[in-house]
């Protein structure tokens, strides 16, 4: 039998924010500051995720950092001038706001015209309903803990994001891989993910502002790469929500063909360089396993 017994850890009686809007937004290469992007970028999931420039074991932390200073900053300098004047990435981000209730261990998520047309959650359709696990132990969390129950018969508001890098970034790719250019293949690429990273870093930073938590911000990347905010934000094929399937309809909901984001057959979103998140505004939500 199946646990839908909401976790005690997460408490239903807290202010629920209002949206500043329902529905989506887009922004497109214009709206968007490279600058800020490479603020919000995690170097150490570049340098030492992507581009594999680990820490030997024998190797001072000094000695590390002075390698770092030599031979890798200045690359990385180089790559973030070229992917700007040759226009190598197209950052675009649809993100918004949409009415939902939990019920059990899944969350109603409706259409935002039932606000527009007065309707309860009782009485709307859900536009899609996403089932999610459920811890067996510990706390037993699950992300429709962290939302109005139906039995409130008050919309909460289930904030959303996708972001990419573009079509182009793929292309450049797969243009210097076809010149045997490996080297700046694993540069180039290694960056445009982290790019496509940080979107949704600043991305949800606005939400969390919109939504009023702008109070809690951390000032520096470290503290917001480790989730020192309120809330948390979940992709679909992680553990907390691993089915990719239910991605199908995020994009639908959202209309994410608008800024030429689809996923395939086999799950795989396209652009490569691609991802999109549910965020989560209560203060336990945090990352975990079910």
């Amino acid at each position: 039998m199946i646990d839908t017994v909401r976790s005690e850890a997460v408490d239903i009686d807290i202010p629920r924010p209002v949206p500043p809007f329902w529905g989506t937004k887009i922004l497109k290469l214009e709206d968007f500051s490279f600058e800020e992007l490479f603020w919000h970028m995690d170097l150490q999931a570049l340098i030492a995720g992507q581009w594999q420039f680990r820490k030997p074991k024998e190797q001072s932390r000094e000695e590390y950092d002075a390698f770092l200073g030599e031979k890798v900053y200045p690359v990385l300098e180089t790559w973030k001038k070229r992917v700007v004047e040759e226009k190598l990435l197209h950052p675009q981000l649809v993100y918004g706001y949409f009415p939902c209730v939990a019920e059990g261990n899944s969350v109603h998520v409706y259409d935002p015209s039932a606000i527009e047309q007065g309707l309860t959650p009782q009485t709307a359709t859900p536009f899609v309903t996403w089932t999610f696990p459920r811890q067996k132990s510990l706390r037993r969390l699950c992300i429709a803990d962290f939302f109005r129950p139906i039995a409130e018969n008050q919309f909460d508001v289930f904030p959303m994001q996708a972001v990419t890098v573009g079509q182009i970034a793929t292309e450049f790719a797969q243009k210097l891989y076809a010149e045997n250019s490996y080297t700046d293949y694993l540069y180039f690429h290694g960056l445009a993910v982290q790019v496509a990273e940080a979107i949704a870093e600043q991305s949800h930073a606005r939400i969390r502002k919109e939504l009023g938590y702008g109070d809690l911000e951390p000032d520096n990347i470290r503290d917001m790469l480790a989730q020192r905010y309120q809330g948390s934000r979940y992709s679909f094929g992680y553990p907390a929500c691993p089915n990719v399937a239910d991605q199908f309809k995020q994009l639908e909901l959202m209309g994410c063909d608008r800024i030429g984001m689809t996923m395939d057959e086999s799950e795989q979103l396209h652009p490569e360089q691609s991802t999109t998140a549910l965020i989560v505004y209560h203060p336990v939500a945090k990352y975990f396993s079910a």
